[in-house]
């Protein structure tokens, strides 16, 4: 453990720490070190340990608590279900916010690029079929969909046993706020997350801007254009489209936050550091490893974006659950 750090203790029941903001991100090693902007904000004034949590939530001397999830579904609920079930944390006039990192189609944005989410949609929660296979049931290889047979060739479709549909729908009132907040960020830009971004035909050529829109969430590390028709589908089945971002946590954050009654406190914000397909030329391999400086960019943009955020929503409290700038242990 990092010796500047606090030492974690035990959450204390009868003394419960009582956050303005809960700030989740994903992971804290490097190169994916999107907790540690967090950590340098502010002062920190105590750490507990959580059984269940994947690290220490930190607290900040301006009322925030900092976490790591882990990456992917099931350690993100795992996390943010402890906290939400420990009795010396209470979330009573918390906003709870996502801040990391994301992916985006090039068409849509710029590296660096952060959005805020107004939709969750959890991508794993479909059905993948063989259409082509023969009446006497021997097995032949999907094709992927195409402009020509964008349904017939689909290899997936929706949950057929769903009791709703597999999408959060994030409440306005705290999207809208967020967004104001946003706006008014000077992101910061990178002349080889920019040169990179060039490499893409199709994406902007431009610097990173603040979107609004869809974030889709799955386990499965997908890469390359089949699979992006694929995830465009599913987003328009719901509604949502066009996606913005994807990631590997939010659906299990609102899915817990739901459950025990809080999902109306919770922000999407995240930056985008890669793209989900290659560049001419380029191997997916090569795409998949992304761009370091593209990185460096979207975790500096998400945390810049996020803390912003967070003040927005403490200083305006859209919910009016009872936040205030100043913070009681």
């Amino acid at each position: 453990m990092d010796s500047s750090l606090p030492k974690p203790r035990a959450p204390d029941p009868d003394d419960p720490i009582s956050p303005d903001a809960l700030v989740l991100t994903a992971a804290f090693e490097d190169p994916l070190d999107e907790r540690r902007p967090w950590l340098e904000r502010d002062d920190l004034v105590d750490a507990l340990e959580i059984p269940g949590a994947e690290t220490p939530v930190y607290v900040t001397d301006a009322g925030t608590a900092v976490t790591t999830t882990g990456i992917g579904k099931s350690d993100a609920a795992t996390t943010v279900t402890a906290i939400l079930a420990s009795p010396g944390v209470n979330l009573e006039s918390t906003y709870i916010v996502s801040c990391g990192i994301a992916g985006s189609s090039p068409e849509t944005t710029a590296l660096g690029s952060v959005a805020i989410a107004d939709a969750v949609v959890d991508w794993d929660r479909k059905h993948r079929w063989d259409h082509r296979s023969d009446a006497a049931g021997t097995n032949s290889v999907s094709k992927a969909p195409t402009e020509e047979h964008p349904i017939d060739e689909r290899p997936i479709d929706l949950f057929a046993y769903r009791p709703r549909d597999y999408v959060h729908r994030l409440e306005e009132v705290v999207v809208d706020c967020a967004l104001e907040a946003a706006r008014d960020v000077d992101l910061r830009e990178d002349a080889d997350a920019r040169d990179y971004q060039r490499s893409y035909p199709n994406a902007p050529d431009s610097g990173p801007t603040i979107e609004r829109g869809a974030t889709v969430c799955g386990d499965e590390f997908w890469h390359g254009p089949r699979y992006v028709r694929e995830v465009k589908w599913l987003c328009e089945q719901y509604g949502v489209a066009p996606y913005v971002t994807t990631q590997m946590e939010d659906a299990a954050t609102a899915t817990a936050l739901e459950r025990f009654g809080l999902r109306k406190r919770y922000l999407s914000v995240r930056a985008v550091s890669n793209y989900d397909r290659a560049a001419p030329g380029q191997s997916v391999a090569e795409s998949f490893d992304g761009n370091p400086a593209s990185l460096a960019l979207g975790i500096e943009n998400a945390a810049h974006v996020g803390g912003a955020v967070v003040d927005e929503l403490v200083a305006t409290d859209p919910l009016e659950i009872g936040t205030s700038d100043e913070f009681v242990d």
